[in-house]
């Protein structure tokens, strides 16, 4: 990912500081209840908050992480991204154990983001690599409750939030299980040409676009890299090695993909 400032250390990753700035009407008088949130080095605008939102520094965020690591060992960090200004930064952290099946191997890794739009949660998502193809899988199902929003409560769940983070990056260990499954469940091309019909649904008039998006897929499924075309192992690497590998990659697309809307996603669901 080409976007990623490579760092060795949470310490490498900016730290700036956010504020509640009053904001004030075409009289300048204060607006009660609102505020503008801002970096305190820059002073971007980076949302609308109001009276009871209470913004958790980075500092505190990467406290939480260096706690969680410390705790189950065996972490790398790898990059960062910051996202608009800061609205957003992303942390791209590897488990130093990968595992596989036959010599196809899997890199697990987590993503973390820090959200200061004042509109979302902080969250920990659990990931995996596929090495024979950089294909990215983001297993959204096992994060549900790594999450995190900005208000005086943070600091009563903190403990809770590292024994969630925790059971995160042991769910990423887990992938191994589902990857043994589809290795062994066998999978037909008119299996696969029905799975991208569900991906891609045809509407009435179905456009060339559409047309092409499924068979790129398809084909992926015997041609793509590592695959072979017979099992549901290859009909779930054909969607991801289509979503890693098309199109422009951004801090913003990948954060994107945390919402569990992405097409891989829903192929770990019809094929698990």
């Amino acid at each position: 990912m080409g976007f990623l400032t490579e760092i060795k250390s949470l310490e490498e990753v900016p730290q700036f500081e956010v504020e509640k700035v009053g904001v004030n009407d075409s009289y300048g008088r204060e607006i009660p209840g609102v505020y503008s949130l801002q970096r305190e080095d820059t002073n971007q605008h980076l949302g609308m908050v109001g009276e009871t939102y209470r913004p958790i520094q980075m500092r505190e965020m990467v406290d939480v992480l260096d706690r969680s690591f410390n705790a189950i060992g065996g972490v790398d960090h790898k990059g960062y991204a910051v996202s608009k200004g800061g609205r957003k930064v992303l942390i791209q952290s590897k488990l130093a154990e990968s595992f596989g099946v036959d010599g196809d191997q899997i890199d697990p890794y987590f993503y973390t983001v820090i959200d200061n739009t004042g509109m979302g949660s902080n969250k920990v998502i659990p990931s995996t690599i596929r090495i024979a193809c950089d294909n990215a899988l983001h297993l959204i199902k096992g994060s549900a409750a790594n999450s995190s929003r900005h208000s005086a409560r943070f600091d009563d769940r903190v403990e809770t939030m590292i024994a969630s983070i925790t059971d995160c990056i042991k769910a990423t260990k887990e992938f191994d299980v589902t990857m043994r499954q589809l290795k062994s469940q066998p999978f037909t091309w008119d299996e696969m040409m029905q799975l991208t019909q569900k991906l891609v649904p045809a509407g009435e008039e179905d456009t060339n676009r559409r047309i092409k998006k499924r068979e790129r897929i398809a084909n992926m499924f015997t041609s793509g890299r590592g695959n072979v075309g017979e099992t549901r192992w290859d009909a779930l690497n054909a969607v991801t090695e289509f979503e890693t590998h098309t199109g422009r990659q951004s801090p913003e697309k990948l954060i994107r993909a945390f919402n569990g809307h992405t097409l891989s996603q829903q192929t770990l669901a019809l094929l698990s």
